[in-house]
């Protein structure tokens, strides 16, 4: 996408905002404050009111998802009574078994981040929206959360595998663009480096499996911090990049970047427009595969055939003939191919 797109940072809930709508930030700017929930505490209400614990309801002031600050009242009995907060929190849950509740304190206040470059447009519940210049690219899957790095390229083409040995100190806080997949000890050599995100072709379903559970124990142990993300833009399993967006990216190699791998995102910054891609490709055009035993190879429609041929599903379709960068010639259903068109072109 050319020019400015909108995006939304999306507010963890208790966040103070330090910034205003009509204010530039930058990807590393503290956009507001926040202090997260700790483990909770059990507060005794009935009982302090001589009470049983099946009238919790009834005195209770506050409900499950209420803010208290420290010596807040949070029940009253009929008498005036009262039992107050002893901590500044979060009511999280009333638990009428026993009579008492569930707070959550605070803990210490905690910077966020928007990671994104660009003029703040609006403010929606729990939301920035901001209007991001540049270039935006969206893939076909991702995972984990916003970052902001330089784009590196860390392949030498968009079909060769990124491997955990090619990942050094250089990459430390960049993002990463791999070629046609990364093993999980690669993605978990990655995150021990500090390494921002990593963009890839594609990925193996249990690769990435293996590695978001290796990333689940060391959370559970207290031993990860920061952020990370992986976009992927091809497909899920084994899949080049298409060479006309890895030559596009390999252009951007140094530039400011953000990845949001929730929302499948990259902004390049001060980059120009990347190859796009479009339905109904013409003869002669670039195409991209997106269905297998092709999928993300590119090559040339040379032909619109006249008959119908089966897909690898069984159902006939309209096909096209594509000579693909191997010399390989093969017919296609026009449905699973896409035009790749350059900037210039549209």
């Amino acid at each position: 996408m050319n020019g400015a797109s909108l995006h939304r940072i999306r507010l963890p809930r208790g966040t103070t905002l330090t910034v205003e709508v009509g204010a530039q930030i930058r990807p590393d700017e503290v956009i507001g404050l926040r202090r997260g929930p700790m483990l909770p505490i059990r507060v005794p209400v009935t009982a302090p009111l001589h009470c049983r614990p099946s009238d919790l309801d009834a005195v209770l002031l506050v409900r499950p998802g209420s803010p208290v600050a420290e010596d807040d009242p949070i029940a009253r009995d009929a008498g005036g009574r009262e039992v107050h907060s002893p901590v500044t929190g979060l009511v999280v849950a009333a638990m009428a078994v026993d009579g008492t509740l569930l707070i959550a304190p605070l803990g210490p206040e905690e910077p966020v981040i928007g990671h994104i470059r660009g003029r703040i447009r609006g403010l929606e519940e729990h939301a920035l929206v901001v209007e991001v210049p540049g270039a935006r690219l969206r893939g076909v899957g991702g995972s984990g959360d916003a970052v902001h790095g330089e784009l590196m390229i860390g392949v030498r083409s968009p079909d060769e595998e990124l491997r955990a040995a090619a990942i050094d100190s250089a990459a430390t806080g960049k993002i990463l663009v791999g070629g046609s997949r990364a093993s999980a000890e690669a993605l978990t050599r990655a995150r021990a480096m500090g390494v921002a995100g990593i963009v890839l072709g594609g990925v193996l379903d249990k690769e990435l499996r293996d590695f978001e559970a290796i990333q689940r124990r060391r959370q559970q142990a207290g031993g990860l911090t920061g952020s990370f993300g992986i976009l992927l833009l091809e497909g899920f399993g084994k899949v080049s990049i298409d060479p006309q967006l890895f030559g596009w990216l390999t252009e951007q190699h140094g530039k400011m970047a953000s990845l949001v791998g929730a929302e499948r995102l990259l902004y390049l910054y001060d980059s120009g427009r990347p190859p796009m891609r479009r339905a109904l490709p013409k003869v002669g055009e670039w195409v991209v595969a997106h269905r297998r035993p092709f999928q993300g190879r590119t090559g040339v429609l040379v032909a619109l055939l006249d008959e119908t041929h089966a897909a690898p599903s069984g159902i006939p379709a309209r096909s096209g003939l594509v000579r693909f960068e191997d010399g390989r010639l093969a017919p296609l259903p026009l449905a699973n191919i896409e035009a790749i068109v350059r900037p210039s072109e549209s």
